[in-house]
């Protein structure tokens, strides 16, 4: 999908948000099954009736599901939110995952997947909201493979002295260089709560996915994807819905990277 759809629309974020929040605040409720390290919820913070309803309670539409064991834990513990890597390049011993373990991790919430190609061949970004943890991510990668025609060497990125959301990862031999930077902040209950709002009526929407306009030229393609993973007596269920976020989801969304790090220079 486009890179210009794949934005989060933050400038209007603000606007809006306090109508989502008050458009689903006719009862109280509670966001069911959230866990993570944030601090209790004080008495004057906002509760939405719509959280009532389970996170994708209703699917519909192109939805994958695979069947997972019920014991099978979440991709390991990755380095985000650690202050003792905070601005540091960790020097990997192989090449880096396929996928980034602050994104494989995450089992209920969204992730964005940006792959460029043209000026931005080498390149490739994802973006995650995790709500079993709180918490945000983002990751940038970058990769040069002389073999591969891949465009420009990749240099370290600079952090600044009190950088301390973010750090990166490298992993390089004399032909290919692989560089990431990873970056992570928490999200707040409302936040969350506002995004469990959004995110049920796009769970919930029939349509298949929008074709892409096969005379747009965009310098990547960008992807959607909702995920939800539930246990069934013995067994786990891992769900993945592509979508293109309708105008709530993008404002919940757009609200949440209001408060993303400034990436470091590189």
């Amino acid at each position: 999908m486009g890179e210009s759809r794949a934005v989060w629309f933050a400038p209007i974020a603000s606007l809006f948000f306090g109508t989502l929040l008050s458009g689903c605040a006719d009862n109280p409720g509670k966001l069911p099954a959230l866990s993570g390290t944030r601090e209790a919820r004080s008495s004057t913070d906002p509760e939405v009736a719509c959280s009532r309803h389970p996170y994708g309670e209703v699917k519909n539409g192109l939805v994958e599901k695979s069947q997972l064991p019920a014991d099978v834990p979440s991709a390991s513990a990755a380095a985000g939110g650690n202050v003792a890597v905070a601005g540091k390049v960790l020097v990997q011993s192989r090449p880096l995952d396929a996928l980034p373990p602050e994104i494989a991790r995450i089992q209920r919430g969204l992730v964005k997947r940006f792959v460029g190609k043209f000026v931005k061949d080498g390149m490739q970004t994802w973006s995650g909201v995790d709500l079993d943890r709180l918490r945000a991510v983002s990751v940038e990668r970058r990769v040069f493979d002389r073999r591969a025609h891949l465009p420009r060497p990749v240099a370290d990125p600079e952090f600044s002295p009190r950088e301390q959301s973010s750090f990166a990862r490298k992993w390089s031999e004399p032909e290919r260089t692989e560089v990431e930077v990873v970056s992570s902040f928490p999200i707040s209950l409302a936040e969350a709560q506002a995004f469990v709002c959004a995110a049920n009526p796009d769970w919930a929407a029939k349509g298949p996915i929008p074709d892409e306009d096969p005379d747009d030229l965009t310098e990547g393609a960008t992807d959607f994807f909702l995920l939800d993973r539930r246990r069934e007596q013995d067994v786990a269920y891992r769900y993945a819905k592509p979508l293109l976020p309708g105008p709530g989801l993008a404002v919940a969304l757009g609200t949440i990277w209001q408060h993303a790090p400034v990436s470091p220079a590189w």
